[in-house]
């Protein structure tokens, strides 16, 4: 074989090898990318964006669950919108009866003791005091029944369908009424929306975030010092959270995440406690460093069908009788999402438009549609294609018998004319 012969050789052989490997690597290329979810304990999960609404990583979102002391981010809540920070609260028979994590535990009080509602704030998100969850829950509804209704009342006013409060502390046995089995229920994504509307609150935001992770609260003029939960806080971008144990729950903790000028929301429920209690924030820090480093991938391309719609028409445009078509909707450009099972279970492409007259939207005419997923939505191009020669086609019998009518009247309308017209003449004749 000469040296022509042998460099053409090697060259058909790198052009065979090049093309044989291009796909493999785009494959690994495409895989580096796409960072996989973590595996946790949680039975269930979620990472929100604050600012968007969009769910970034989800495992059963939507499962019903006990939420332990992370009821207490709702109590706060209330209690932030109907109290001030200089307001004084005084102890009560019924706030008194709870002493499971209790302030009662570490200081002996008694009905009329005096606290700030400053103090009981920074008790019931940092400490967890439910003594102090009921002590807000009388101060503001007057009694504990009627604040669980302000609760549920809030709750629905969020727009979350599968939360129900049966007391202000997320107690699985109800100290006030222990006969009562039902039990504070939610879902990750409906605690992360509750965990939002608090953070968004300043003086709940600045509460669950406390320097170096203690604080001082004042009762029977004694100082004492409690220390947060959040077993994270000042780590891994943490900036604040609630913690909540008890027996249905497991651990659970929702977490607020600052990095980037993104703020992100975590919520893990039912997790182990495990024999460092750290098994919930070790799950958080996974679920937040994947929600960070995340990108959204492609939900559906440009030119795929999307749905369909019922649009009406009058069949002669602008009169005669009222018709209904159904046309399909397609994209006109690619639309990016979170991939999760959250996502992929409640994502939808629809028209919200005002317009539905089919000879309006004849002409395959750019609209308008909605991307959504509860929480968030985006506005995106498409086509919803109808044409009119679609709508003739579908009423071309009416047409040409309304046609074949037209032609007769106007043939009989000449007839009548040209009578009329020999009978003028006739007459004229007779005249002369």
């Amino acid at each position: 074989m000469n040296l022509k012969a042998k460099n053409l050789f090697k060259t058909l052989a790198l052009a065979l090898s090049v093309s044989l490997l291009a796909p493999l690597a785009n494959k690994v290329s495409a895989q580096d990318v796409n960072i996989q979810a973590p595996e946790i304990i949680g039975e269930a999960s979620i990472t929100m964006d604050i600012d968007t609404g969009e769910v970034i990583y989800s495992k059963n979102a939507d499962l019903k669950l006990s939420p332990a002391s992370t009821t207490k981010l709702m109590t706060a809540l209330l209690f932030a919108e109907n109290k001030n920070k200089t307001d004084i609260l005084n102890f009560t028979d019924t706030s008194l009866k709870v002493t499971e994590t209790a302030l009662n535990n570490y200081v002996a009080l008694k009905p009329g003791d005096k606290i700030s509602a400053e103090d009981t704030m920074k008790a019931v998100l940092i400490f967890s005091a439910n003594d102090a969850a009921y002590l807000m829950a009388e101060s503001v509804g007057g009694t504990v029944d009627n604040f669980v209704n302000m609760m549920n009342e809030k709750a629905a006013e969020l727009g979350l369908k599968d939360t129900h409060f049966e007391n202000p502390s997320g107690l699985e046995i109800d100290p006030l009424n222990p006969s009562n089995t039902n039990v504070n229920q939610t879902t990750a994504y409906d605690l992360a929306k509750i965990g939002i509307a608090a953070f968004k609150n300043d003086w709940v935001k600045d509460t669950v975030s406390p320097k170096n992770g203690k604080t001082s609260i004042t009762l029977s003029g004694y100082p004492i010092e409690i220390e947060s939960r959040n077993k994270i806080l000042g780590k891994y971008n943490n900036v604040g959270g609630k913690t909540g144990t008890e027996e249905l729950a497991g651990h659970c903790f929702v977490g607020f995440f600052e990095k980037d000028g993104r703020n992100l929301v975590t919520v893990v429920l039912k997790s182990d406690y495990g024999a460092t209690g750290l098994h919930v924030f070790e799950d958080t820090e996974k679920v937040a460093n994947y929600s960070y480093s995340a990108e959204k991938q492609t939900y559906k391309n440009s030119g795929d069908e999307v749905g369909s719609i019922d649009l009406t028409y009058k069949t002669f445009r602008f009169f005669g009788t009222e018709k209904q078509i159904t046309a399909p909707i397609y994209l006109n450009e690619d639309v990016q999402y979170y991939k999760n099972d959250f996502n992929d279970k409640n994502a939808t492409i629809s028209y919200n438009g005002e317009i539905k007259d089919a000879w309006k939207l004849s002409g395959n005419k750019e609209v308008t549609l909605t991307y959504s997923t509860p929480g968030y939505s985006q506005d995106v191009n498409g086509t919803i294609k109808v044409s009119a020669m679609e709508l003739i086609k579908a009423n071309l019998p009416l047409y040409l018998l309304s046609l074949l009518i037209l032609v007769i009247v106007l043939v009989l309308v000449v007839l009548v004319i040209r009578i009329i017209n020999t009978r003028k003449r006739k007459r004229r004749r007779r005249y002369y």
